[in-house]
């Protein structure tokens, strides 16, 4: 197969959208308003401040999975808060498979880090609460209409039974209807949803501006991304990662196309061998009905006796 150029354009302004980027805007050091503006918005209750921890969650067994956040912070009385960019789907997982690795890793890390707090000698009651929200480049719930969807332990009924532990997933490709809005109408989620989706697309400058206009920590959030798209080694980073997931996504189409050419050669082979046994086969009924001896068509066609059918009938 002819190997094709992989041709990688990497944009005067880098995409929030993409993984690496997300990170670096996020945990600047200038962008604690942001940060914090932006778990507001979503989480729907106010935040005065907002503290950066590691993104790598220690573990205590080497069986443990190792959980890497792109941004995991503590707000007002030490609530924790993880927040992440889900660029691609994860391996695996589809939407007609319900992206459920997707979900299910937002379950376990939520949990994990919600169970991880130092709990000893405080009462449950008075444990954190836990959010975890994921900003998804694509559809996850097709089903949803809307692109918020927030997630609690409720019972059948819808009752909640506490709001200890919260996972938010936020779809950046169901913003349609947002875009059709006027700004003066937006939720600050979802303003903070079309700076993520569309900040690097020149057809959406006049909206962004507006948008800018009207609010200041995404106003400051964009003149960040200015800079740090201006970098040469963020740049540098975002090319990489960028060919590195092309050439992941090459390799998968010339699997599967060498699969099927794979496929389609054992199919001949199997078929033509299938066609020599039963070509076989019905010769050996035909001379078993003609009463020939059965050490005599084992010599002639080269079937065992077990291999020899007895035609029905």
């Amino acid at each position: 197969m002819t190997e094709v150029p992989i041709d990688i354009t990497v944009p005067d302004i880098l995409p929030p959208s993409d993984d690496g980027v997300f990170k670096t805007l996020l945990t600047h050091p200038d962008a604690k308003p942001c940060l914090r503006d932006i778990i507001a918005s979503n989480i729907g209750l106010p935040v005065k401040d907002v503290r950066v921890r590691n993104t790598e969650l220690p573990i205590s067994d080497v069986l443990e999975k190792r959980e890497r956040f792109d941004v995991s912070c503590e707000i007002d009385g030490g609530d924790q808060v993880e927040v992440e960019m889900q660029a691609d789907p994860m391996r695996g997982d589809s939407l007609a498979k319900g992206h459920k690795n997707l979900r299910s890793r937002a379950i376990f890390n939520a949990c994990d880090l919600h169970s991880g707090q130092k709990g000893v000698g405080v009462s449950y009651q008075k444990l954190a609460r836990t959010y975890q929200i994921t900003f998804c480049d694509y559809t996850v719930f097709e089903e949803r209409e809307s692109c918020f969807n927030h997630f609690s332990f409720r019972n059948a009924e819808g009752e909640e039974l506490l709001d200890s532990v919260n996972i938010l997933f936020v779809e950046l490709s169901k913003l349609k209807r947002v875009l059709e809005k006027p700004v003066r109408e937006m939720t600050g989620a979802e303003m903070w949803a079309i700076f993520l989706a569309c900040a690097d697309k020149p057809n959406y400058k006049e909206l962004l501006n507006e948008i800018i206009a009207t609010k200041g920590e995404i106003k400051m959030a964009y003149d960040l991304l200015t800079n740090i798209s201006q970098d040469a080694d963020e740049r540098a980073r975002f090319r990489a990662r960028r060919k590195f997931q092309m050439d992941m996504e090459h390799n998968q189409i010339v699997s599967f196309e060498e699969g099927k050419i794979e496929g389609k050669i054992e199919g001949k082979i199997e078929g033509k061998i299938e066609g020599k046994i039963e070509g076989k086969q019905e010769v050996a009924h035909n001379l078993l009905a003609m009463g020939v001896p059965l050490e005599v068509i084992v010599q002639s066609t080269g079937l065992s006796p077990n291999g020899i059918r007895t035609p029905a009938g």
